[in-house]
């Protein structure tokens, strides 16, 4: 018995890795002629430059799609037992599905926490080089961002929100910046206390933003010009990537942090406690996504029509993709709490799953 949990433990991987090379080499492609259009012609980059930074990008790409790379290796690799009569065999046996489904279930899962876990932070690491050298090859063309940005951090005594209309990312400068000061009355309320307007505000490595030419605005209408002015700040350069790129580059095990600052800064951190949780239920959506597989291989043994369950196979994976992104949409705007909104979908799926599979084995 424990060599046919190998064997059905390795098809189980080697349909997985199929479906993850093919994806792969499609997202790669896709990304490389797309940088090959735009990238490499702004910043004249050879085939091979472009083709370094699609590999630096892909791994941040394909984490949206691993629940449909297990759809898809299972169902493939249990269409090839099926066809080989290896399930007939094992059913006429006397095994059982739950006996024979749980050695594939196990490297799923596996595969969910080890991504979660290990390729995650080795994908926004490698996003970050990305981004990184986008910049240094694009110059200052690439890294003077005419886009407005906003940042807003604070305590409980205090509160900064600072615009500005264009930045370097590369300088870590605002241009024209705006730091308005808010701090509690009596009352406990948030009013203006000062505005800070610097023809430039440079982000220091030791925690402090460097603004020159400063005209420096008070509550009693009191002006006052400074030609330099340093302010601590808990800003890090990473905060300014993300503003540039309009993505989270935070790891799994930065997230938390992440979220007590949003929440510290007055801002609200549904979107990381999203990307979180859908990173610790990712096991979870890949285990509901095997049961799917599980149960159109169910039926091919049973009934025939194996293009008809295939493709029924993978609306329904599709659908519940749908559905999980819209929930996670809600969950983002406080309409549903946020861990209604990640991990209601999947357990849901996994529980009908598992009624429909004990349907047709035990009628």
């Amino acid at each position: 018995m424990k060599v046919l949990n190998l064997y059905i433990a390795k098809q189980a991987l080697k349909g997985i890795a199929v479906a993850f090379i093919i994806v792969i080499a499609l997202i790669m492609l896709i990304d490389f002629v797309e940088s090959t259009r735009t990238l490499g012609a702004d910043a004249n980059l050879n085939a091979g430059q472009v083709l370094m930074m699609t590999a630096l990008k892909t791994p941040q790409l394909i984490e949206q799609t691993v629940p449909f790379v297990v759809l898809f290796g299972l169902m493939g690799a249990l269409y090839g037992m099926n066809r080989r009569s290896e399930l007939i065999v094992m059913r006429a046996s006397g095994l059982s599905a739950w006996r024979f489904l749980r050695p594939a279930m196990i490297p799923v899962i596996a595969i969910g926490v080890l991504w979660s876990l290990a390729v995650n932070p080795l994908a926004t690491m490698a996003m970050g080089n990305y981004e990184n050298l986008k910049d240094k090859y694009l110059g200052d063309a690439g890294t003077v961002s005419e886009q407005s940005i906003w940042l807003r951090e604070g305590t409980e005594f205090e509160q900064t929100v600072i615009y500005a209309p264009r930045f370097n990312m590369i300088e870590r400068t605002l241009y024209e910046a705006e730091f308005t000061v808010f701090e509690p009355d009596e009352l406990g309320d948030l009013v203006f206390a000062r505005r800070f307007d610097a023809k430039e505000a440079k982000l220091l490595p030791g925690g402090y933003w460097q603004l020159s030419d400063v005209l420096e605005n008070t509550t009693n209408g009191r002006q006052q010009i400074n030609q330099a002015v340093a302010l601590p700040t808990t800003i890090k350069p990473k905060n300014l990537q993300e503003s540039q790129t309009g993505a989270g580059l935070s790891p799994v095990w930065a997230l938390p942090g992440e979220i007590r600052a949003l929440k510290q800064a007055g801002f609200s951190s549904k979107e990381p406690e999203i990307r979180l949780h859908k990173l610790l239920s990712l096991p979870l959506t890949l285990l509901a996504m095997s049961v799917i597989a599980a149960a159109v291989s169910m039926r091919l043994t049973r009934e025939g029509g194996t293009l008809r369950f295939m493709l029924s196979g993978a609306v329904v994976g599709f659908g519940v993709f749908f559905i999980e992104n819209m929930i996670r949409a809600f969950g983002e705007a406080g309409a549903v709490p946020v861990k209604t909104a990640v991990w209601v979908i999947p357990a849901l799926v996994l529980v009908c799953g598992m009624a429909y599979l004990s349907r047709i084995e035990d009628g």
